[in-house]
């Protein structure tokens, strides 16, 4: 599906996901899954899974209404395959945390959280920002989810459909 580069009040879906690691990779696959689906024409769905700094850059050029984030972040505090949908609380991290998760991104770090604190110190992110996470089970080098996690693939799309 082409979509524009660049729209100020698109819906932008962004997929956040480290590459050969499992359920970790939930944001990256769930939006290679879904990408082909038919979407309204002001929703832009894109795989995010690059340095913060570089998403950062991305939220200033297509500046969108509004933000939906997928991917897999664990917590440990909920049992494998919850999903966690939440509206982005805005306020910035403090400093110390963004210069760290920088120059772990620098590094190649990539995740969620990272995005998350590095947009948000910028204030990139639009006040309908929302965040759906799914809780991973298999954190191991390697392609697939665990089945706890393909449990949750079509329920994340229905909530990314609501969200938008």
């Amino acid at each position: 599906m082409p979509a524009p580069t660049t729209v100020d009040d698109c819906t932008l879906v962004g997929g956040i996901g480290l590459p050969w690691l499992r359920d970790l990779d939930f944001g990256t696959q769930w939006i290679n899954r879904v990408s082909d689906l038919d979407w309204p024409d002001h929703v832009l769905i894109e795989d995010l899974s690059y340095a913060a700094h570089r998403v950062l850059h991305r939220l200033q050029e297509v500046r969108p209404a509004h933000v939906v984030l997928v991917g897999a972040m664990p917590r440990d505090v909920d049992p494998p395959g919850t999903i966690r949908s939440y509206t982005l609380d805005l306020t910035p991290p403090p400093p110390e945390e963004v210069h760290e998760r920088l120059a772990e991104a620098a590094g190649g770090i990539i995740d969620l959280d990272h995005t998350l604190a590095v947009c948000r110190h910028w204030n990139a992110f639009p006040s309908d920002t929302v965040v759906i996470e799914v809780e991973p089970a298999d954190r191991s080098f390697g392609l697939g989810f665990s089945d706890e996690i393909e449990a949750t693939v079509d329920r994340v799309l229905e909530l990314v459909r609501e969200s938008i």
